[in-house]
């Protein structure tokens, strides 16, 4: 039966000294002046090991210290240059924003500019419509003259129509300056007629003409199918074409109207004389009357506005 081993007993002078002191067992004196039992200096004061760990410790703290400093002296001036470079930002950001508000008060007082010039150009051009109208106060427009009539007969046929519808004018105050046919404009059907223009001498008998076209079935029957305008420029058409819900209103509750130069409706109701200007007039004065919804039978024109907008700067200063 094998033997068991005794356990070994520690003391506390054992437990508490170091490895290195303690003597191994087993190993006896050498003789002869040998080496001695543990190295030179292996016996060490405790007291000397804790002075070492605080001395360790106090170095490390010291370099702790030292890391801490130079890391918060780092930060400073990083957080330093941060806040410097934040101002600049503001600083020039409060320079764009003034920058900004100046562009945008100079573009809202050129917009307004652009829109007295644009007023202006507008009553100019009704000015030199008006003009172009005057030169052709004496003109009429006639369609639908058989391409059948030669140029030597075309004056003869004209006249022909002008005394069917002034049969009291005589021969000598129909007299014609001119007279040739036009063009054949590019949307108007191809076998269709020229129209023919022709130039009065004296004013009135063309304002009579005008006058008797406004006789229903005048024409009938033998010139059925000519019609007959005054000669206007093209300018004045398009603002009379503006008029078209304001003049379908009129016709359809009876009231009668006449054009005014350079582009106006001259309207008599109930014994009162109306002079419409501008569309929107127009409209205003339909709404009273109780027509307004009589004249939206076409699609209302898109409201009209400035070629310029204004600016808004999106920010509010403090």
């Amino acid at each position: 039966m094998a033997t068991q081993k005794a356990a070994k007993k520690t003391t506390k002078a054992e437990f508490f000294t170091p490895r290195g002191l303690k003597p191994k067992e087993g190993l006896g004196i050498q003789d002869g002046g040998g080496s001695t039992q543990t190295s030179p200096g292996a016996e060490a004061d405790p007291g000397l090991a804790q002075q070492g760990m605080e001395a360790f410790a106090t170095r490390i703290e010291g370099l702790i210290t030292s890391l801490s400093d130079r890391l918060t002296s780092r930060l400073d001036s990083v957080a330093a240059d941060i806040k410097r470079e934040i101002r600049e930002i503001g600083d020039r950001t409060d320079k764009l924003e003034e920058k900004m508000a100046e562009q945008a008060g100079a573009h809202n007082e050129m917009a307004g500019r652009v829109e007295d010039l644009e007023e202006q150009l507008k009553g100019a051009l009704l000015k030199l419509a008006d003009m172009e109208d005057r030169s052709r106060r004496h003109n009429l427009k006639i369609r639908g003259v058989p391409d059948s009539v030669t140029t030597q007969a075309l004056s003869q046929y004209v006249t022909d129509i002008l005394q069917h519808l002034l049969p009291d004018a005589t021969l000598d105050s129909l007299l014609f300056d001119r007279i040739h046919r036009l063009p054949r404009p590019p949307s108007a059907p191809e076998r269709s007629p020229r129209d023919v223009l022709l130039r009065l001498h004296y004013f009135k008998p063309r304002e009579d003409v005008l006058r008797a076209l406004r006789t229903p079935d005048v024409l009938k029957p033998e010139y059925e199918h000519i019609s007959i305008f005054p000669d206007l420029s093209k300018a004045t058409l398009q603002h009379r074409r503006n008029f078209r819900q304001v003049t379908e209103a009129l016709r359809a509750n009876g009231v009668s109207y006449r054009w005014g130069f350079p582009v106006k409706l001259l309207v008599a109701r109930n014994g009162t004389f109306h002079v419409i200007t501008s569309v929107e007039a127009g409209k205003r004065l339909l709404k009273v009357w109780g027509m307004e919804q009589l004249g939206l039978s076409s699609p209302p024109a898109p409201p009209s506005r400035g070629s310029t907008q204004r600016l808004d700067p999106e920010w509010r200063k403090r």
